[in-house]
């Protein structure tokens, strides 16, 4: 059974969350795969992060932002995944390499050698990368998500567009 047909038997066909849900998947999904440097990674963490929403709908449906307080679900978990990778592994250009062989496959909104360049950013830049452009979230949104102040996450998206420019313009050398 997937998550959409769940929410249906569970909740007796709640359309306000299943409205949330069709509306916020997809970009959850290419947000977490960002996060995560994983498409099947990326899947899950939104998965999840869409469970702990369902669990919680009666409380979050009431904020202003539901979406807000999914993504931040998203950021964590994503988080706790990088790492538990760091654990695992100190090979970031393997991981990078993997992320370009994913997205190369499925038409993704930046190509493999952008996402290679992405993967090596630091975190809060990448999670700001991520969330502004393939979120396609604004600043104060960004910041509320990152539980920081608009200035740090103005000044992540400016260090994050510099380094990779660096590193585009290195590769095309």
């Amino acid at each position: 059974m997937d998550m959409i047909e769940h929410v249906r038997t569970a909740s007796g066909g709640d359309r306000s969350f299943d409205a949330f849900f069709r509306a916020e998947h997809h970009r959850l999904a290419a947000l977490a795969t960002v996060l995560c440097g994983d498409r099947e990674t990326g899947r899950d963490v939104a998965q999840e992060a869409l469970t702990r929403t369902f669990r919680e709908w009666d409380r979050v449906s009431r904020l202003e932002r539901p979406g807000g307080w999914t993504r931040r679900v998203v950021v964590n978990l994503a988080r706790d995944h990088g790492r538990h990778l760091a654990v695992q592994s100190r090979r970031l250009p393997e991981l990078a390499n993997r992320i370009a062989g994913d997205c190369a496959a499925d038409d993704a909104p930046l190509d493999a050698e952008m996402w290679a360049a992405v993967a090596m950013l630091p975190a809060r830049q990448r999670t700001a990368i991520a969330l502004f452009y393939i979120g396609d979230r604004s600043i104060s949104d960004v910041a509320a998500v990152m539980a920081v102040h608009e200035g740090t996450v103005k000044t992540s998206l400016h260090k994050a567009r510099s380094h990779l420019r660096r590193l585009l313009s290195e590769d095309t050398e």
